[in-house]
């Protein structure tokens, strides 16, 4: 009866979910420091996509953040000899189409990564946005190019900006059927917490593990890898991912971390925003043997960071150590051992000593997932803070689906949770456009904000070009192109209260 179950489950989770695309990622380790600088490992065996060209870093999912008039490094790996080279910005599926070309102040292949180092110039006239970024080489073969989508975001950084926490997506995941079958089926749970984050716009999302299943039938990471992939463009603000257990299993002659790499990229990286960096760390760093798993049967689901893992955490922490802030992301929170999650009971490998770095370093952040509910516990001056699932099944009779909104004010940790030690709830942040007498100039827009908190929304407005205001709002940007106009409005909705925000002509 139980595999029954588990085969319906599959079966209403795959009807719900067609129309695949898939766009692959690549292999390596990254490591990003505040000029823009990247420093890779492992890349001697890179894949390279049917153009003979593959851009390495930035990526869709550990993308580059750059200010206007700043330059950023891009890693390219390709077959060819370049005798010039293109980089492209383009609007990020966006009806408002613009492509910038970037000035490339220097190029030069890295004998080490065996890599081509690309330093581009972001022009001062750019709008600050997030970017699909296109790398074209023209060599004695011919001319090639290719794209990474939403790899490059243009904005101001400061000392105040707010970045989410989401984690257990679990894309292919039927558990979620416990809370909701209706919003598990076609992932309706994963992408809500997307189109309210969106709303709230924050300055990135990180993503910390199990953004897929990979423990349910022959075969899954070839379609959640994919699909997850696919869901996770919808994402209007840049976002950065590091794994967790469900990600890397090996099942069936598949090594989920094998398709992490071709989809996501690195397993373990750091970034900067700003003065501030974060360190995204793979928790689950078993073995190859101590991976394998039988459909729901794992040996070992709990954390491992293994000494290679270690010493590069070491070094990171090291050179980061003038930063305002220090975060720490991962899968399974250092605090708890988990040794409950291993059919042999193996423990949590290398969980002592990162503790002890955290305390060395001054961490000031760790953020974890993995137990689908919310905590947060303060030990010698760093916050731990585990926040709840996205779409799957609940740890504890508190728990909701969720995400954390995480506000830095004047360099400072200012706020961290929803009415305590909380992640703010999904589905109780709802909006809906209507245009008004239809006509296409006038567009309002009704947010329904449930929450026990303000909010401040951005809405984009579609409309024909021509001058504008807007009531309940405030219009911060604009942009036109081909008879249309996006024009970019914020608005302040009071907790438990419903706002129309309305666009109409100028009077």
């Amino acid at each position: 009866m139980k595999k029954i179950v588990q085969f319906l489950m599959a079966f209403l989770l795959f009807i719900g979910s067609m129309n695949i695309s898939a766009t692959v990622g690549n292999n390596a380790s990254f490591h990003v420091i505040q000029n823009s600088t990247v420093y890779i490992n492992n890349t001697k065996n890179l894949p390279i996509t049917a153009s003979g060209i593959k851009i390495v870093y930035p990526l869709s999912t550990f993308p580059a953040i750059v200010e206007k008039g700043g330059n950023f490094t891009l890693r390219i790996n390709t077959t060819y000899y370049p005798q010039e080279w293109k980089v492209m910005l383009s609007t990020a599926y966006d009806i408002v189409y613009d492509e910038i070309n970037l000035p490339i102040k220097n190029s030069q292949y890295n004998i080490t990564s065996h890599l081509w180092d690309i330093v581009a110039s972001v022009p001062l006239f750019i709008e600050e946005e997030l970017y699909n970024l296109t790398v074209g080489i023209a060599s004695s073969e011919g001319y090639f190019e290719t794209v990474e989508p939403r790899a490059v975001c243009v904005k101001e950084i400061s000392n105040n900006f707010s970045f989410v926490h989401l984690t257990d997506f679990h894309i292919g995941d039927p558990r979620g059927m416990k809370v909701n079958i209706q919003q598990t089926i076609g992932w309706k749970a994963a992408k809500k917490c997307i189109n309210e984050i969106n709303l709230l716009d924050p300055d990135f999302v990180v993503i910390t593990g199990d953004l897929v299943f990979g423990q349910l039938y022959p075969f899954e990471y070839s379609f959640e890898y994919k699909k997850c992939y696919e869901i996770l463009q919808s994402f209007q603000v840049p976002t950065f991912v590091c794994p967790g257990n469900h990600d890397g299993y090996i099942q069936f002659g598949q090594d989920g971390f094998k398709f992490w790499q071709e989809f996501f990229g690195p397993l373990y990286y750091s970034f900067n925003y700003g003065d501030y960096h974060f360190t995204m760390v793979n928790s689950y760093d078993w073995p190859a043997k101590s991976r394998v798993a039988f459909s729901y049967l794992a040996f070992n689901w709990g954390g491992y960071i293994g000494n290679e893992q270690l010493n590069w955490i070491e070094k990171d922490l090291q050179k980061s150590k003038d930063a305002k802030l220090n975060f720490i992301l991962l899968h399974h929170n250092p605090l708890w051992d988990t040794k409950n999650d291993s059919l042999l009971k193996n423990g949590y490998e290398g969980r002592k000593e990162l503790l002890s770095l955290i305390e060395r370093y001054d961490v000031d952040a760790v953020l974890a997932g993995h137990v689908h509910y919310d905590n947060v516990t303060i030990k010698n001056n760093t916050t731990y803070i585990t926040t709840t699932t996205a779409a799957s099944d609940l740890g504890s009779q508190d728990a909701c689906w969720g995400y954390r909104l995480i506000e830095i004010k004047n360099g400072e940790i200012e706020s961290y949770s929803y009415k305590g030690k909380y992640s703010i709830p999904s589905y109780r942040l709802n909006y809906t456009y209507t245009i008004n007498d239809g006509s296409m100039d006038t567009v309002n827009v009704e947010i329904e904000n449930d929450l026990e908190m303000n909010i401040e929304a951005t809405i984009h407005f579609y409309v024909p070009i021509g001058n504008y205001e807007v009531k309940n709002g405030e219009i911060f940007m604009e942009r036109s192109k081909g008879g249309i106009k996006e024009v970019y409005v914020k608005a302040s909705i009071d907790a438990t209260s419903n706002k129309e925000i309305i666009i109409h002509p100028k009077s």
